[in-house]
């Protein structure tokens, strides 16, 4: 009989995920900064304790970095393999939406479970759309301080969590040092070519316009315009693989002529 899994799918609010993080480890209140590969590993140890799968039967489906704009965390999430989007509609007026609208488009891709960190899950419509696809939600929040959360098994403090309780398994997975990438200092990114403001594999959306003669042109869903690929930008290569109308997720990288070209394009 196949071991059963677990499938998860974690979301983060990059901006009070980074905010916050800064704050902890400013008042010495944890041993180290907290990282997002700890996160990761986090995820794994607490929802295979409370959903009752080991840590080598939980695997991550996807990770996703979500802030209103661009931030100083956007290295370490590339590094720990996270995919870097803009979130409009994360701001200090409306910290979640944004947040929900990204974690229902992760969590109805398969996932057995879904992690949302940093800002809870506010639109009631969404959260049914989760739990009628049967996937579990978990809320890793960050609220200001003083603010009382209804405790349950499925929403945690994780600012509180860290600062009581950075010493114990699985919390102290929170702070696993962020990895180097070989041939860099540490906590820097290697890339290939110069990333946009989007800054990670197929962080981007959009639409395929049109498709001639070797070139194609995307419409980029976040109201930046149109950019340029080419037929073996597109992963597998050949333009065989996509069609104009399909959506799709790219990177955009400034080409040695200066121009902005869209790469490792594939449908979404």
């Amino acid at each position: 009989m196949a071991q059963a899994r677990c499938s998860i799918s974690i979301v983060v609010n990059g901006d009070r995920w980074r905010q916050e993080g800064e704050a902890l480890a400013a008042q010495n209140a944890v041993p180290r900064a907290w990282t997002l590969g700890g996160l990761a590993d986090y995820a794994r140890l607490m929802i295979g304790a409370r959903l009752g799968h080991t840590f080598d039967q939980t695997e991550l489906k996807a990770l996703r970095w979500a802030r209103s704009q661009p931030n100083d965390g956007d290295a370490q999430a590339v590094g720990a393999g996270f995919t870097v989007v803009t979130a409009p509609h994360i701001s200090g007026d409306d910290s979640g939406a944004g947040l929900a609208l990204d974690g229902v488009e992760l969590g109805l891709a398969g996932c057995d479970v879904l992690v949302c960190v940093g800002s809870p899950m506010q639109w009631l419509p969404l959260r049914q759309k989760l739990e009628a696809a049967g996937v579990a939600l978990f809320e890793l929040l960050l609220p200001p301080t003083g603010k009382v959360l209804v405790s349950t098994e499925r929403v945690i403090d994780l600012r509180e969590l860290a600062r009581h309780h950075h010493d114990t398994m699985p919390v102290s997975a929170l702070f696993k040092p962020p990895p180097v990438v070989p041939g860099s200092a540490a906590g820097e990114v290697t890339a290939d070519g110069e990333p946009d403001d989007s800054f990670a594999a197929n962080a981007i959306t959009g639409v395929v316009k049109s498709l001639a003669k070797g070139y194609g042109m995307i419409t980029r869903r976040d109201g930046r315009g149109d950019v340029q690929f080419l037929s073996a930008h597109v992963a597998p290569p050949g333009f065989e693989f996509i069609e104009v109308g399909d959506h799709v997720r790219f990177d955009v990288v400034k080409a040695a002529s200066g121009k902005w070209l869209a790469q490792r394009v594939v449908r979404a």
